[in-house]
């Protein structure tokens, strides 16, 4: 059975990285190339000559086409060649595989499955990274583990008030127990936190005393396959957070996709977005520096998890605990919609 779910929507880049200077990258152990055209519209082609295997991504983009550094072939958006020096006619067979994308939401799109399938409305919404009423600050990680491992970290987060201890985290968070529910192809994990001391992000950004007891709220949303919309905040202790009104306190989310590189590396992408101070620049840059180290501290320990299972193998046995809940219903939705594909 394949280890991916190929016929969905993955980021393959932020919209940043994608220019007239080819960008490659390896997407479920495809090596693709990304590059704009002059209209500045991005493609995505194999990143592998028809000629010879050599990798596009080394040569440039000219004349609206990609060229091959070795002999020089040309090829359009659509991935068939145009150019083949010194002849004059194309080679029947002369192209190379193209890769339906889409530029929203200041990501770059891919579709690494049937391009006939590939449908933009089924993108996920992520619209806080480009919502004029919210901040958004993000950023990428190679990560050197499974994306499955991620998938468990960020339904699962009982693990803030050890990993995070100096920034998203305080103790007793375990202690509270969460909500797992399922909506057809998406699973809500719940959790709300009491009477509990504000943690030093929230602080920050809230305007929280160190010794003010808040109302904390976790809810995760997972939309199958990689992609996650966490809605987090807290507000004082008993001023109707869970009713809805948060009027009292701070909301924030952070949002995550993944797009997995091979069986044990993959690209995360992550923004994190607040609707409020949203003129306050020096904020902004706070939120930056704090939530980028939080999760380069996850970073961390999936690595270090990846090393320990490709060392000890299936001879580790492994328990599950009530925290896994929603982890454990996300590994068999995801199994059942890869056996299904």
């Amino acid at each position: 059975m394949s280890v991916y779910l190929k016929n969905r929507w993955y980021v393959a880049a932020w919209n940043h990285e994608i220019t007239d200077q080819p960008l490659a990258r390896t997407i479920m152990d495809e090596p693709v190339v990304l590059f704009r055209d002059r209209n500045g519209i991005p493609a995505a082609l194999e990143d592998s000559c028809a000629h010879r295997y050599m990798a596009l991504s080394e040569g440039r983009v000219i004349n609206n086409h990609i060229q091959c550094p070795y002999h020089g072939l040309e090829f359009d958006r659509n991935g068939y060649c145009v150019l083949v020096p010194g002849q004059k006619n194309i080679p029947p067979g002369a192209s190379v595989r193209c890769y339906p994308v889409v530029e929203k939401w200041r990501y770059i799109w891919i579709w690494p499955g049937d391009p006939k399938l590939a449908d933009e409305d089924l993108i996920p919404d992520f619209h806080w990274n480009k919502d004029p009423n919210w901040v958004a600050v993000g950023d990428y990680f190679y990560v050197k583990g499974n994306y499955r491992l991620l998938i468990a970290n960020l339904l699962d987060l009982s693990h803030v008030a050890y990993v995070h201890a100096s920034t998203l985290g305080t103790d007793g968070v375990a202690n509270f127990p969460v909500k797992v529910t399922r909506d057809d192809n998406q699973i809500h994990v719940e959790r709300w936190i009491f009477d509990e001391p504000a943690p030093a992000m929230f602080r920050m950004v809230g305007d929280f005393k160190e010794d003010d007891k808040v109302d904390r709220w976790q809810l995760i949303n997972y939309l199958e396959p990689t992609h996650f919309m966490i809605d987090v905040g807290c507000a004082l202790a008993g001023t109707g957070a869970q009713e809805g009104e948060r009027s009292q306190g701070v909301t924030m989310f952070s949002n995550h996709t993944l797009t997995p590189e091979t069986e044990n590396t993959t690209h995360y992408f992550w923004h994190h977005a607040r609707n409020f101070r949203l003129e306050d620049d020096t904020l902004t840059e706070k939120l930056a520096n704090a939530t980028s180290t939080a999760f380069a501290e996850d970073v961390i320990i999936i690595e270090t998890q990846q090393d320990r299972i490709k060392r000890l193998g299936s001879h580790k046995v492994t328990v599950d605990i009530n925290a896994d809940a929603g982890v454990l219903q996300a590994r068999r939705l995801l199994d059942n919609l890869i056996e299904s594909e």
